[in-house]
């Protein structure tokens, strides 16, 4: 397999992990919306699985391009890290959004 190829092969990997992930988290967020939070907190760590998954992919290419092994830049790259990007936004909207979920149950127990 050539550089290009390995390129795109990585990159479509990152796609796959990061956009299991952000579909992970927005799983959460309806899990939390309905006040389950077991649910919510274990769909959040599967999607901390995904991202941890696609995170050592970028870094392993951060780290060979520090090596200088340069990788080629491809529009495909660019898309898996836009990917990379959303998945931890939805990650730590997640996050805010269970907390607020649990802030807004109590409120509604204590009526």
């Amino acid at each position: 397999m050539d550089t290009n190829d390995q390129s795109y092969e990585l990159a479509f990997q990152v796609i796959v992990h990061a956009g299991e992930s952000r579909t992970l988290s927005y799983q959460a967020m309806n899990e939390a919306e309905a006040y389950r939070f077991e649910e919510a907190h274990s769909l959040l760590e599967q999607a901390n699985k995904e991202f941890l998954e696609c995170h050592t992919i970028q870094t392993d290419m951060l780290t060979k391009e520090a090596n200088g092994r340069k990788t080629e830049l491809n529009i495909i790259l660019i898309h898996a890290q836009d990917h990379l990007t959303m998945a931890t936004m939805a990650m730590d909207t997640a996050k805010r959004w269970i907390k607020l979920q649990k802030k807004l149950k109590a409120l509604e127990e204590a009526e």
